[in-house]
């Protein structure tokens, strides 16, 4: 059957077909799984890289650097003060400085009466505005509102310390800003020791009873201390001696300083007083003039 060359050719390519179809079949799906894996596309990692901010950007970001800089830079110039110079009183303001007899320059502390008057001063003033102030060691008080008062006018400031006979000095009103006596310290005689603006036998009896007392004393009295060294000795009582019958400004006062504590202001021209009779101070008692 096979003998002929034909069967034998046709045997042959029969079995080269039969082998060869599996075998083609297998390298066609290893060819296809090699070119699935070679198409898979491989995750990449993108670097994210700042983009150059264009010119007007770059113009606005310089402006505003600029600008911390300055402000920086000012905040920087302003200096830190410990005493701060904002005005504690409104309008135009009143400046003193007073210098009590007898006192270090230091130590000038004091409950201070001041009045302001229109034009000179009388004997029977009548005050457009008073004020009972705690003078500080410096002697210097500033920032007394005189608002109300007229720019330009005169008007006189009474001055009044508690162990201190008045004195008194003019001045015209600024629309600012006032410095009274022209800025220098009005002097203040020591001495009164019962408040009635005179410095006579009275103060002198008090000096002596209270001659030789210190802070812890029984009968210490603070006003008799005139030099504030916390004893009640000759030094004292020589400023009184030398000082008899002198008498403050607007002459002698017959009525009670007022009763508050605390710096005040009155529109009305007079602070709060207490009442006690006329015609001579209270035992312990402080006066200061009233008008009516």
């Amino acid at each position: 059957m096979f003998d002929s060359l034909k069967a034998r050719l046709l045997l042959g390519l029969y079995a080269f077909l039969l082998i060869s179809i599996p075998i083609g079949a297998y390298l066609t799906s290893q060819a296809q799984d090699i070119k699935s894996k070679a198409a898979e596309t491989k995750k990449t990692i993108t670097k994210l890289t700042p983009k150059t901010a264009s010119s007007s950007a770059r113009e606005i970001l310089n402006a505003s650097e600029t600008n911390i800089d300055d402000l920086s830079n000012q905040l920087d110039g302003v200096s830190d003060s410990s005493s701060p110079t904002v005005a504690t009183s409104f309008g135009p303001t009143l400046s003193l400085k007073a210098s009590l007899e007898g006192r270090p320059a230091n130590n000038q502390a004091t409950k201070l009466f001041v009045g302001i008057v229109e034009g000179t001063l009388s004997s029977n003033p009548k005050f457009l505005l008073s004020f009972s102030v705690d003078l500080p060691a410096t002697g210097e008080y500033s920032n007394l509102s005189l608002a109300g008062l007229t720019t330009g006018s005169t008007y006189t400031a009474l001055l009044k310390g508690a162990s201190q006979i008045a004195t008194s000095s003019a001045f015209t009103m600024s629309p600012s800003a006032t410095n009274l006596n022209g800025g220098s310290a009005l002097n203040m005689l020591s001495g009164d020791l019962n408040e009635d603006n005179v410095i006579n036998t009275s103060d002198y009896s008090i000096v002596q009873k209270a001659y030789g007392a210190s802070s812890s004393s029984s009968n210490w009295n603070s006003l008799a201390d005139l030099n504030a060294d916390g004893v009640i000795n000759t030094f004292d009582l020589g400023i009184v001696v030398k000082n008899l019958n002198q008498t403050g400004a607007s002459g002698a006062w017959t009525s009670p300083i007022p009763a508050s504590s605390s710096a005040s202001l009155t529109t009305g021209g007079r602070a709060s007083y207490t009442t006690v009779p006329k015609g001579g101070p209270q035992q312990n008692g402080y006066w200061i003039y009233i008008p009516k």
